[in-house]
């Protein structure tokens, strides 16, 4: 029997169509969209890399792999060309039989290019671009029960500011959990359902973790939904049968290309390949020479479940679509392998075999595109300005960023506030301190700073990042009270004229917490950090700690943080703050339970 599971995938078909008595009695002749040549293929693939896994002489252990499915497909038509299930239709001790290219699987982050899609979409009131910034730094949410939940990246670093083109090929997971929440789970499911996702079904199973795989898919249709990419933005539905004749070769059934829906804007669509393509973008995370690139212009992405149970590798060129999974039909986890190395050889071989001969196309560009230069840090464009140096007053100056990059933006997303991170501060050589009007000109040196936005300060000081200082020389003040940050808020952004308004924000603990209490640990050594930082923009000048409406500590510079030894009980935490203009700000409160 040649291709087993798909044979069995179209009897499943008749069966619902015509009935089990006509599939039996009538001599069906089916004539299916199956290319044997590409099947055969994509099955000596599946083994030669499972066998590769299955290796312990490279690794000294076993990857413990043993099953493998994918999909190809045609993104224009839809019609399917391969369809493995599995390596071994026969083969019981596998669960063969099982067919994996339409079982349901937590498709780890090979999902998140349709949260971003949602994100691109022009018509919101504020679309993400490539050049966007999203801070990953350490994030807690609360979820539907109001427990917190802590993303975490792949390899357990923060990275600070990250442009979105970088947060997705390199498949960042705080700032895809972040993006899903600017742009609503509602909004990405009901679009994974508009470009053919139809496990995405029970909204009350739905959370952050959705853009991290936490829901599954089958890879049919996952492959079908990354069609779109490929074609322009029109929904792509697999097709599998396109012709039944019965025993008299009387038609019963034939399939004909209807015009698709469009589903995504062709622009929106691009972008998402243009990234997916990026091979410089996702280096970071996969290095220079990865199983994502092949021979030929191609988009692609990868996935791994947090438990190492599923892997996954979906990419595409302007003509073909291919879908893998790897893992175990048994759903026993998998040791050590992740999707650019358990999915993504396979992806690599099959896309290489399957267009060897055909011609080599480019990803069309569509009208609307315009492209611009942007700071490689802020994803702003650099600043057009070139102020001279006041040796008089010795101010901050805004300069040119470092280093930029080239990016394409959907028309009307792109940008239009200048660069306004990078500065050059007269610093008092003799102390290191900021440089007043009264410092003499031979102790005044001007050395570059990154102002980062106040929510990745923290991470800058943790990596060791120099940050200007925020006092004043006091060998030559002359009335400065104002920290270098003030000088430079009108610039870097508007700090809030409510004093009601959000402008700080609890980072620790996490809201929802629960905390136990151990007879074998000191009480002395059972605390937590309370701690708050502002938003950005803003500038604080003294910051007030609160436990249950107790003050816990006044401070006057960051980091603004207190530790707080724990005691049973429910407890809530706040603070409040005084900024540069001498306004009494608030932050929200945090509830956590303490239990014995």
């Amino acid at each position: 029997i040649e291709a087993p599971h798909l044979v069995m995938y179209v009897r499943g078909l008749l069966e619902r169509e015509f009935g089990t008595e006509a599939l039996y009695t009538q001599g069906l002749r089916v004539h299916t969209t199956l290319d044997l040549d590409m099947q055969r293929a994509a099955e000596r693939i599946v083994d030669y890399r499972l066998a590769q896994l299955a290796d312990t002489s490279r690794t000294g252990f076993s990857h413990n792999v043993h099953n493998a499915a994918v999909v190809a497909l045609d993104p224009h038509t839809g019609e399917v060309l391969t369809m493995v299930g599995s390596p071994n239709y026969f083969d019981p001790q596998i669960d063969g039989a099982v067919n994996a290219a339409v079982a349901p699987r937590q498709p780890g982050s090979s999902i998140k290019p349709i949260t971003y899609a949602a994100a691109f979409d022009p018509h919101r009131s504020e679309p993400l671009t490539g050049a966007s910034v999203v801070m990953d730094v350490r994030t807690a949410f609360t979820t539907q029960e109001g427990a917190p939940y802590v993303p975490r990246n792949y390899d357990r670093q923060w990275r600070g500011p990250v442009l979105v083109r970088q947060a997705l090929a390199s498949s960042y997971n705080v700032v895809a959990t972040k993006v899903l929440d600017m742009v609503g789970v509602d909004a990405t499911a009901n679009l994974a359902r508009a470009m053919g996702i139809t496990t995405f079904d029970n909204r009350e199973r739905l959370g952050l973790a959705l853009t991290l795989g936490g829901s599954e898919v089958r890879l049919l249709e996952l492959t079908a939904a990354y069609g779109a990419f490929a074609n322009g933005g029109y929904r792509v539905e697999p097709v599998v049968v396109t012709r039944v004749e019965d025993s008299r070769g009387r038609l019963l059934k034939a399939w004909e290309a209807t015009p698709s829906v469009r589903v995504l804007d062709e622009r929106v669509a691009y972008l998402i390949t243009d990234i997916l393509s990026d091979n410089t973008a996702r280096t970071p995370a996969f290095g220079e020479g990865s199983a994502l690139q092949i021979s030929r212009p191609a988009a692609a992405k990868t996935g791994t479940s947090t438990d190492w149970r599923d892997n996954w590798t979906i990419g595409y060129t302007p003509d073909l679509v291919v879908g893998v999974w790897a893992g175990n039909a048994d759903n026993t986890p998998m040791v050590e392998v992740s999707g650019v190395m358990g999915a993504a050889p396979i992806w690599h071989d099959t896309m290489e075999a399957l267009l060897k001969g055909s011609p080599v196309r480019e990803f069309r560009e569509p009208p609307g595109m315009v492209r611009a230069e942007v700071c490689a840090d802020s994803g702003l464009p650099p600043a057009q300005i070139a102020r001279e140096i006041a040796h008089s007053t010795h101010r901050p100056v805004l300069t040119r960023c470092p280093h930029t990059v080239d990016e394409i933006f959907i028309s009307g997303t792109e940008p239009t506030a200048h660069d306004n991170w990078h500065w050059l501060i007269p610093i008092d050589t003799r102390n290191g301190l900021l440089a007043g009007s009264e410092c003499p000109e031979e102790v005044v040196t001007y050395r570059p700073y990154t102002r980062y936005p106040a929510e990745a300060q923290d991470w800058a000081r943790s990596n060791n990042i120099p940050q200007p200082p925020d006092v004043y020389s006091p060998w030559c003040m002359a009335g400065e009270i104002a920290s270098v940050s003030q000088h430079s808020t009108d610039a870097h952004r508007a700090s809030t004229t409510d004093a009601s308004a959000r402008a700080m924000v609890m980072t620790s603990p996490d809201s929802g917490s629960q905390y136990r209490l151990s007879p074998q640990i000191p009480e002395t050594a059972q605390q937590i950090f309370v701690a708050v930082r502002p938003v950005d923009g803003i500038v604080l000048q003294e910051v007030t700690l609160f436990a249950d409406g107790r003050l816990l500590a006044t401070l006057d510079r960051p980091p603004y943080q207190v530790l707080w030894q724990m005691t049973s009980g429910a407890h809530t935490f706040t603070a409040t703050g005084i900024d540069a203009h001498g306004r009494r700000l608030t932050a929200d409160h945090i509830d956590i339970v303490v239990i014995e």
